[in-house]
């Protein structure tokens, strides 16, 4: 593409003077727009998260209407009627794509919106006055595009922009929504800037709308005015709305006459640095240039993905992150960058965004941490897993076919962590394609055989019970721990009951409970209803709907009838030790954020009378030292004796609060926050003490991980807590008395005993290498020759597999020119490994070869390099099997018969 002129020249004779400095860099286009709407009466906004906030529907934040959907559907009350923003967005439909000049994962999206305030009649001449008048873009270069159905749209243009009618175009697509089967919608108009027609396609009918660059796209004005049914049917709202976005990049490069985004001051410098690593220079070849693009785009995308506390991982947002880290890792490798290079990437994007995003320079240390993990795990894998890629790759060209298998692909992205695109990337880049059928049949039989195993182990969910249309129960548990109620209800299993008798199982809904319906990660209160016939004992209790609480449970005396009126009364031990393990809980949330950063978030949660499990993104373990850090934290907090209080207010209040929301949770118009001592403001359902003191003795007793980018930790509180501190007191006596050490010198005794342990095993080995040389030395005269290749396979005595291979090493060492295959049992495993001397290598052997086939007689598997290869089989009478078949292969592999 040709470089354009900054479009601010104006033609001779245009007595058109600026009354504002002209926009130069994307800073400027920032400050402008936002200036721009605010002189208009809008309220300014932060960017959201690109982890959506209370719509675990959604992957990512890929537009700024996203934070204004609750308002503009009446669900919440906007802070105003109009809004402006610029929001962080990422878009995953086109990451292959990334690297062509027109796509970009990470965006900034400038947006203006009106709930119920303004419509077309103000939209449409202020987006016209702000491109022409404050961005003194040439009007004669603005075209814009309607849908069908919108003459007033036409209309208002004509009116009130002057713009001629011949540069207003109509298109079938200009028109929003709704997101799902039904839901608000409306027509857009589309404002589009002519690049010039030496980037076009040079037909006569190019207009905006073409697939060439000519026309670039570049603001879009949604005009929600309609509410569309399941049926299609739609009607007007009773209030209009209007969403526009507007991306930074492309408005930037217009401003500066560049010919893509990434000739702007957003992507330069971060260019600049890839191409640093690289040691070379943008501009010179394309695809080179194409990598720095990559490169570029993916080291903004992962920096503010992993400041909104994305890590990388095997699902969701999660594998978005781990792909496009492992993308942009790939083609530094193609630029010859064989170096941990992302940490440089990344602290240029931080330099160059921290400006309007200071909270990059504020978790940069979390940033860097996290992505460069991921680089590290990566550079450890892509290396084999690309061999492997190749292999497939020659071997499907030998056999003349264009495609390889999906569950060849799938063992790599399963055993080495490589993304199905990467590998759909590199076949693309060889010729072949990838066969997306088979991975996902794999993909599916893994999942069917996870939930099996789910099934066994007695996973499963909750079953639905219908109760009828019986009155909502009302919970009132937090103020009390007994009431009295009346039965609404009563199921045995799946049926609905009138009464339940002695020693009969079911479940009990009241119109009135203070028993707590498991929620939030905390389980559900157990206790006792008693009713004038009968004693039901509540072992369980959860919500079975949106309106009824269910307490699972057995009669233990008389029977419980539909309609009686009862006595509930929760166990007070059982709520007690319940709150102060989930009170724990918020102390830890806090506690993890201070000592790891603000970017840590809950990802999950129990919390039981005995234990407090709570999940968390992070990239690795964390070490003794931070271990020790939060333990000492939790019980400063707890010894703090801090007050802790909640209360019920609009979700709105509770977000300028500061209370932290836990992303994927659903949360309704008005919320519970609870604050512990104004250091702590989570969103939370559950109950509580009073006061951080009345926890107890808190320990930190396990961390581990759950999955990748996931940690786990573990917090036990109150008499929990006592108990395990006495339990682990006791074992440690009981230890020192079994060493004879005093307690106090107990690690200095059990080093010295594992220094002797070493020792010994040590000595042990060395005796076993004595024995297997002098074995071999005995097995030396029994090889056959083929040919000139000396060959000796044998069923010998070893304790492992790296015994049975120092073995076969030294008989290949003692024979010279040879083949060796040897057979052990040892630990319940029957072990045969094959190892070929480089002289019969080159001959014809190959051990791994021989190895599959000697092991396929024999019904085993295994394989290996050309050299040496191990596998095995399942009895041992088929090892003899399997050796009888080595002489043959090596006979047919050198040609000796």
């Amino acid at each position: 593409m040709r470089a354009l002129q900054p479009p601010f020249s104006a033609p001779a004779g245009d007595l058109r003077m600026p009354s504002r400095p002209r926009p130069r860099s994307s800073d400027d286009v920032r400050r402008a727009f936002v200036e721009f709407f605010v002189v208009h009466g809008h309220l300014e906004l932060p960017s959201s998260s690109l982890v959506p906030y209370n719509d675990p529907s959604v992957l990512l934040t890929t537009a700024g209407v996203q934070q204004m959907v609750p308002y503009m559907l009446g669900r919440e009350t906007p802070p105003a009627p109009r809004m402006v923003s610029i929001q962080k967005c990422f878009r995953t439909g086109d990451i292959d794509e990334v690297g062509n000049p027109r796509n970009c994962t990470f965006f900034e999206m400038l947006g203006n919106f009106s709930v119920g305030d303004y419509f077309k009649e103000e939209a449409i001449p202020w987006a016209w006055e702000f491109v022409t008048e404050w961005l003194q873009l040439p009007p004669e270069r603005v075209y814009v595009t309607i849908h069908p159905s919108d003459e007033e749209a036409r209309a208002i243009w004509l009116a009130k922009t002057g713009v001629p009618a011949e540069r207003i175009s109509v298109l079938e697509d200009n028109w929003w929504g709704p997101p799902g089967a039904e839901g608000p919608c409306g027509p857009d108009s589309e404002l589009y800037y002519d690049m010039g027609p030496e980037v076009g396609c040079g037909r006569d009918d190019c207009a905006p709308g073409c697939d060439c660059d000519r026309y670039l796209e570049f603001w879009n004005l949604v005009f929600t005015q309609f509410y569309q049914d399941r049926a299609g049917t739609r009607t007007p709202l009773a209030k209009m709305n209007i969403d526009t976005g507007s991306g930074l990049e492309r408005v930037s490069a217009i401003v500066a006459g560049v010919p893509t985004v990434y000739d702007t001051d957003l992507f330069k410098p971060i260019i600049e640095a890839a191409a640093e690593a690289a040691g070379t220079t943008y501009g010179t070849d394309e695809r080179t240039d194409y990598a720095l693009r990559v490169i570029a785009d993916h080291g903004r995308g992962v920096t503010f993905l992993a400041a909104d506390g994305v890590v990388p991982g095997n699902e969701g947002r999660g594998y978005v992150m781990r792909r496009i880290v492992r993308r942009a890792v790939r083609y530094g490798r193609l630029l010859g960058i064989e170096r941990p290079f992302l940490e440089t990437i990344v602290d240029r994007v931080v330099t160059r965004m921290r400006e309007h995003y200071p909270e990059l320079a504020e978790r940069r240390n979390a940033i860097v941490e996290t992505i460069v993990l991921e680089e590290a795990r990566f550079a450890d894998t892509l290396a084999a897993g690309t061999e492997r890629l190749n292999t497939w790759i020659a071997e499907a060209r030998e056999r003349g076919e264009s495609q390889v298998e999906g569950s060849l692909l799938f063992m790599l992205h399963d055993s080495f962590g490589f993304p199905y695109e990467l590998s759909e990337e590199i076949l693309a880049e060889a010729g072949l394609t990838a066969d997306r059928a088979g991975f996902d049949k794999a993909m599916e039989g893994q999942r069917s055989r996870s939930r099996a195993t789910a099934r066994f182990q007695g996973i499963a969910e909750d079953r639905a019970y219908e109760v009828g249309d019986v009155p909502a129960t009302v919970f009132v548990g937090f103020e009390r721990l007994d009431n009295s109620g009346t039965v609404l209800a009563l199921r045995d299993g799946g049926q609905a009951v009138g009464e339940l008798g002695q020693g009969q199982e079911g479940l009990v809904v009241l119109d009135e409970t203070a028993f707590y319906a498991e929620g939030g990660g905390q389980v559900g209160d157990r206790g006792l209803i008693r009713s004038r016939d009968g004693l039901f004992r509540v072992t369980d209790t959860r919500r079975i709907d949106d309106r009824h609480i269910a307490h699972f449970g057995v009669v233990e005396e008389g029977a419980l009838r539909s309609g009686a009126d009862v006595q509930a009364e929760v166990s007070h031990a059982h709520r007690a030790e319940t709150a102060r393990h989930h009170t724990l809980t918020h102390i830890l949330h806090r506690t993890l954020k201070d000592v790891l950063g603000e970017s840590t978030e809950q990802k999950g949660s129990l919390v039981a009378p005995h234990v407090a499990r709570f999940d968390f993104n992070y990239p690795r373990g964390l070490s003794r030292d931070e271990l020790e850090r939060v333990n000492a934290l939790i019980n400063r907090h707890v010894l703090e004796n801090l007050p802790v209080a909640w209360q019920v207010m609009d979700i709105n209040q509770a977000r300028r609060s500061g209370a932290v929301a836990i992303f994927g949770e659903k949360y309704g118009s008005q919320v519970r926050v609870v604050d512990i001592g104004g250091w702590s403001k989570e969103l939370c359902g559950g109950t509580h003490v009073h006061r951080s003191g009345d926890i107890g003795p808190a320990i930190l007793v396990r961390e581990s991980g759950l999955a990748s980018g996931i940690r786990r930790v573990e917090v036990l509180g109150g008499e929990t807590a006592f108990n395990h501190a006495w339990e682990q007191q006791e074992r440690l006596l009981h230890l020192a008395r079994s060493i004879g050490a005093p307690v106090d010198q107990l690690e200095n005794k059990l080093a010295s005993l594992i220094e002797e342990l070493d020792q010994a095993r040590r000595d042990a080995a060395r005796l076993e290498q004595q024995l297997a040389a002098r074995r071999a030395g005995q097995l030396v005269d029994s090889a056959v020759m083929i040919g000139d290749v000396k060959v000796l396979a044998a069923q010998v005595e070893a304790s492992s597999r790296d015994a049975l291979r120092d073995m076969a090493d030294q008989l290949r060492a003692k024979l010279g020119t040879s083949v060796v295959a040897l057979a052990a049992s040892f630990d319940g495993q029957q072990a045969f490994v094959v190892g070929a001397s480089r002289d019969a290598i080159e001959r014809g052997v190959n051990a791994g070869d021989i190895l599959r086939g000697a092991l396929a007689a024999a019904g085993g598997k295994g394989g290996g390099r050309p050299d040496f290869a191990q596998g095995g089989v399942k009895e041992a009478a088929q090892l003899g099997v399997a050796l009888a078949q080595v002489v043959p292969l090596v006979e047919r592999a050198v040609g000796g018969t």
